[in-house]
């Protein structure tokens, strides 16, 4: 049997809240299953928050949705993990 997990997503998304999905999902599909963005998301600073099981230390990692941005971005391909919280942001004035 497929084994699910719990993440959570925030903010500019078409269906926030808490998802069970199934492990293995990247990052890319999760948003697809959320409804995709919302009309004032920055798609340019998607930010996946993940928390070390062992140190409780939370990373912040930046995803780029369009693809363009360059640096120390995750690939679309990037598989979630259980309890990893994406945060979608507002889009800023001149974004």
């Amino acid at each position: 049997p497929e084994r699910t997990i719990s993440v959570f997503v925030m903010g500019e998304i078409v269906a926030p809240g808490k998802k069970e999905i199934s492990s293995g999902t990247t990052i890319l599909q999760f948003l697809a299953q959320s409804g995709g963005l919302g009309r004032f998301a920055a798609e340019k600073r998607i930010e996946l928050h993940r928390t070390d099981a062992k140190t409780g230390e939370t990373t912040v990692y930046l995803f780029d949705y369009t693809g363009k941005a360059s640096g120390s971005r995750i690939a679309s391909s990037t598989a979630l993990v259980a309890g990893d919280v994406i945060i979608v942001p507002e889009r800023g004035l001149f974004e």
